[in-house]
């Protein structure tokens, strides 16, 4: 990791996703020889001046984070960056993502497929040049909640796409755990939640059960990125 304070630089939709996010690549990269650095860019509590509105979590602010290129300032001390979005709002005018083609909804693949053009898009074709192989995307269909089922249900539900967090927070509920309240999201209800992918055997096992979480942990593999100690 040489030059780089951190491996990851973060940019989320909220401190909720950086949450689950953390616990998912701390799983991933468990037994490599240490675990991996973090660095949460977006949302940022201490952005003030001008960019105050860093400190606001939004798929708007996340889109407006690449489109003022400030993903080059954090790939100048990160090794990577993963940018996280939700794909619910893909269809709002700002986003410009349909979920359908044909008349037929988009599978969860191709909703991947067709949001990471749009940050792609953003991030400009340069950039995605420059910084080839530096950039993972964690495109999540169609939200974050999604993710988390395979860790509290089975079969059809760990799968879902639409209506996660109402089953999210019903299996929460039933294993006495705490559930997400959607109109004031924190952290600890996520942590609790994912915490389980901080395994990396768990991770790879229940993290293939949903389709889009599937995809975000082959990209992962397919970088080949090793941990390696400090010189």
């Amino acid at each position: 990791m040489s030059g780089y304070t951190a491996d990851f630089a973060l940019v989320c939709e909220g401190v909720t996703d950086y949450a689950v996010l953390k616990n998912i690549l701390i799983g991933f990269f468990k037994g490599q020889p240490r675990e991996p650095r973090f660095t949460q860019k977006q949302p940022d509590s201490d952005a003030t001046g001008e960019v105050v509105w860093q400190q606001f979590g939004n798929w708007e602010n996340v889109f407006r984070y690449l489109r003022e290129g400030l993903h080059r300032d954090a790939l100048e001390s990160n090794e990577f960056l993963v940018v996280q979005v939700d794909a619910d709002d893909s269809e709002h005018p700002n986003y410009g993502v349909p979920q359908l083609e044909g008349g037929q909804e988009l599978s969860p693949e191709a909703m991947v497929q067709r949001v990471a053009m749009k940050l792609r898009e953003l991030l400009g074709s340069d950039d995605c040049v420059t910084y080839a192989g530096r950039l993972i995307f964690a495109i999540c269909v169609r939200n974050i909640e999604c993710w988390l089922l395979p860790l509290w249900e089975t079969g059809n539900k760990a799968a879902k796409t639409v209506g996660c967090l109402g089953t999210l927070n019903a299996a929460l509920a039933r294993e006495d755990q705490m559930t997400v309240n959607p109109q004031d999201k924190k952290v600890p209800p996520y942590e609790n939640a994912s915490r389980a992918y901080r395994k990396r055997a768990v991770l790879l096992d229940e993290g293939q059960k949903n389709p889009s979480l599937a995809v975000f942990l082959a990209e992962l593999d397919a970088q080949g990125i090793v941990l390696t100690l400090d010189d």
